[in-house]
Formats: structure tokens, C-alpha cells, sequence
């Protein structure tokens, strides 16, 4: 029964994105998926992986386990992801892959990316964390590359409370994914059990107006290893691979993930929809708006943009139960210090670190209504001089994503 759900699961992902099941790998966690691409790869000791410095901190994580060096490059303002220009501007003959990441469900322009890496024979990695759903020129986020991986943890586009997999291009990649996949151990009884309470409480109490009570709760539970968080607090303090970091993925997880897929177009549809109505609000304040370019569909799992004081802006919105997001709080998610154990030289990636610190996001989730669109609308309108107006952004600082041709900039 158990395999008749992971199988079933495999397939409607599949179907989703328009590929054959045999080419999807199934894991833990999307982190774990990644560490063991990198290691199918044969990517190890003296090898440099290139990603954005803008990312989760589980990323370089999953590199440095695998023995490889992370090599940071600084973002667009105008896509929160990695050009080609600093991709290019990086590569060694030790770059032996490029991770390119769909940041906040917002597609970045890959032609230019994927023609650099065919130029050198470099591997092209997704990191698809926030981009299922989104498409890229017709074709679905995650199939471009030569490999992508894919988190469905809880505020992920949908969510089976934990877990990731992995889809392979190649016949001789997925087949070395699908046999490290067959490796893993399953989960106890006692995951699967605290999982499946975890995923009936998410499912009858999260609702916007307990968005900020059960937030600090659902953290401090994490952080005591009470409830399976996205992160254990290892991964955030320490390059040291945990114990038992590599998971099988299990029944519950494929059976809450079948649900899902069977109404995402739907909830799809609904970010969409919800980030219209953001961007027309933004449109209509004459403030920054995240871009968007004709060569993508974005997915939208959240909402960038820029304020001045993070911390007063969030406490305002916890006042008045607005719920806002706090991604990214820093360019490797959420590690505040002790950068040079991730190889990250802070102070090196200015727009990185410059949007770190002044982005937020709103949430264009399912239980996200008309009514509660219109509470944020006019929070957000209260409280316009907190927010980030377009010429203050551009003087000399780099900018969230704008529409600059319609500002007559660029």
C-alpha cells in the first residue's frame, strides 16, 4: 500500500511537469535531494559549485557536505536571481556546476544561463524550491536544466509537510538518482505519526488570522525538535552533515502530496490571481513591483517587497494581523553571523545583501480571501511611508525588481 502512494505520487508529479516518472527521484527533504544529485554528479573534493547569493543556507550546506566549494555570485535586482554576466565572472576550471534558483516562485531568464553552461560542459541544477508551478518560455520550471530539485516542505507551492525530489534529464542520471533513492532509509513509525498530526493541525488552524501566534509557536517547537521542521538546528549553526540527514520519503508525505497535486492548478491559478491584485495595489501606491517578463509564467509562492526597518514594519503587521513573510532575512537564509564557515565573504554581493535586508513578502496562500486581500491592502496603504518608494530605491542603491521601462529607467 505504502509503495502504491509513493508510486501514484511520483506519477501526478510527472504528469505535472510533462516528463516521464522514471526520470523522478523521490527524497526526505529537497536538500537531500540535491546532496545526493551533487554526488551522482561525482561532484566532490577540489570541485566549485556557483549559486546565488541569495539563497537558504541548506543550499551551500548540501555542497559542502558533498565535499565541493559553494562559489557566490550577486543577484539582479530585477529577478532576485543570479545573471549571467556574474555567473560568467566566476567560473574556474574547477565550476563543474550552476544552481539556479526560481527565488520567491519568480522565474530567471535561463537561455543565456544554460548556453554559458553548454559553452564550458557545466552542469545546469534548478533549484526548484519555490518554482513548481512556474514556466519558463512555455516549458515547466525545473525541466530545463540537466537536473532540478524540488522542496515540498510546508510553505512550499504545495506541501506534503516534508520533503523533495529530484528530476533527472539525462536516462543514465535518473537511473543513478532512482538507484540512490532505493538506499535511503524510511522513516520510523514515530516520524510518520508526528508528521500526520502535524499535517491535520496545519490543515483546521492555520488560517490568516492565527498566521503570527501559531508562526512563533510552530518556530519554538522546531527549534526544540518537538514538531519536524523545515531545519534542524544544526544545519543553521554548523557545515557538519547531521546524523541520519538522509531520508526515504514517506506514505503520509505521498498521500498528503496526491491531495494536493489533484487541486494545484486551482491554487495556482489563486497566486496568480492574488499577485495581480498586489501588483495593480503597487502599481497604483507608485511603488516597486516585482518584474515580469514575458518570457515567464512565475508561479508567485510569495510576494517581494522592499521596506525600510524590517523589524517595525513586521511588528506593525503583527499588531493588526496582517500576515506578512520574512524571506529572505539574509543572503544564506537564515544564518545572521559566522558567514566565513559557508565560504560566504560578506560585504562582497552588495545587491544580495542590500535586498536581505530590507525584503519581506506577501502571502498569496489558499486560505489568503478577498476580505483578508483588502485588510492588507489598506494596512499597506496606512502605513505607505514604511515602505520602499521607488525613488528613494534607485538612488544609488540597488532596487527590488521594477518595471524600470515603464519609469523611463533602463
Amino acid at each position: 500500500m505504502e509503495t502504491n502512494h509513493i508510486e501514484a505520487f511520483r506519477t501526478a508529479l510527472a504528469v505535472q511537469l510533462g516528463v516521464s516518472e522514471q526520470h523522478i527521484s523521490l527524497f526526505g527533504k529537497g536538500r537531500q535531494g540535491l546532496y545526493a544529485l551533487l554526488r551522482a554528479l561525482e561532484i566532490g573534493e577540489g570541485d566549485e559549485v556557483i549559486l546565488p547569493a541569495f539563497t537558504c543556507v541548506v543550499v551551500p550546506n548540501a555542497i559542502l557536505y558533498a565535499g565541493a566549494s559553494p562559489v557566490y555570485v550577486d543577484i539582479e535586482p530585477c529577478t532576485f536571481n543570479a545573471s549571467v554576466k556574474n555567473i560568467e565572472a566566476a567560473l574556474t576550471p574547477r565550476t563543474k556546476a550552476i544552481i539556479v534558483q526560481n527565488t520567491f516562485g519568480l522565474s530567471p531568464d535561463f537561455d543565456p544561463i544554460i548556453e554559458l553552461a553548454h559553452q564550458h560542459g557545466i552542469f545546469i541544477i534548478e533549484d526548484c524550491a519555490h518554482g513548481f508551478g512556474g514556466q519558463y518560455k512555455g516549458q515547466a520550471n525545473g525541466t530545463l536544466g540537466d537536473a532540478a530539485f524540488f522542496s515540498t516542505q510546508w510553505n512550499k507551492p504545495f506541501s506534503t509537510g516534508l520533503g523533495g525530489f529530484v528530476y533527472a534529464k539525462s536516462p543514465h542520471l535518473a537511473k543513478a538518482m532512482r538507484e540512490k533513492e532505493l538506499k535511503l532509509q524510511a522513516p520510523s513509525r514515530l516520524f510518520e505519526w508526528s508528521l500526520r498530526m502535524q499535517l491535520l493541525a496545519r490543515k483546521y488552524l492555520l488560517r490568516p488570522a492565527l498566521y503570527w501566534p501559531l508562526l512563533k509557536l510552530y518556530r519554538k517547537l522546531s527549534n526544540w525538535s518537538i514538531v519536524s521542521g523545515s531545519s534542524e538546528s544544526t544545519e543553521l549553526v554548523s557545515t557538519e552533515m547531521p546524523k541520519n540527514y538522509l531520508r526515504a520519503f514517506g506514505k503520509n508525505q505521498a498521500r498528503e502530496g496526491l491531495r494536493a497535486l489533484s487541486h494545484f492548478n486551482e491554487l495556482l491559478a489563486h497566486r496568480q490571481k492574488v499577485a495581480a491584485f498586489y501588483d495593480d495595489l503597487f502599481r497604483s501606491l507608485e511603488l516597486p513591483r516585482p518584474h515580469v517578463p514575458s518570457y515567464a509564467s512565475h508561479g508567485w509562492l510569495r510576494y517581494p517587497f522592499l521596506v525600510k526597518d524590517r523589524e517595525k514594519f513586521l511588528r506593525k503587521a503583527e499588531q493588526e494581523r496582517i500576515p506578512v513573510g520574512d524571506w529572505m532575512r539574509s543572503p544564506l537564509h537564515p544564518v545572521s553571523s559566522d558567514w566565513s564557515q559557508w565560504k560566504y565573504r560578506y560585504g562582497e554581493y552588495p545587491t544580495g545583501e542590500y535586498l536581505s535586508a530590507h525584503v519581506l513578502n506577501l502571502l498569496t496562500d489558499a486560505d489568503i480571501t478577498e476580505k483578508q486581500l483588502t485588510r492588507i491592502a489598506d494596512f499597506l496603504r496606512k502605513n505607505i511611508h514604511e515602505l520602499m518608494p521607488l525613488p528613494q530605491a534607485l538612488q544609488g542603491k540597488p532596487v527590488q525588481c521594477t518595471q524600470l521601462e515603464e519609469a523611463g529607467i533602463g
